[in-house]
């Protein structure tokens, strides 16, 4: 994923990729897609503003991977026991 020019610009200034620009999820669904190659994620703010994504299978799987390790890496090798 390409980053926008908003955050390249506060990362290069600051050194600090955390300063990104980031907004909150309120609610997000994931349907699968009409051709069965993936998932379409819909992503929808506090404000309201909406946005759909198309994500291949592949992808979906590499995300949701990352998004394991992370979890493990935050609560703990123990957390999936409780």
């Amino acid at each position: 994923m390409r980053p926008s020019a908003h955050d390249t610009v506060v990362r290069s200034i600051s050194g600090r990729p955390e300063l990104r620009h980031a907004t909150q999820v309120q609610e997000w669904r994931i349907e699968q897609a009409m051709d069965a190659e993936g998932f379409v994620i819909s992503i929808t703010a506090p404000g309201g503003e909406s946005q759909s994504f198309f994500v291949a299978r592949t992808d979906a799987n590499d995300i949701g991977e990352v998004l394991r390790r992370q979890a493990v890496c935050i609560d703990g090798p123990d957390s999936r026991e409780q």
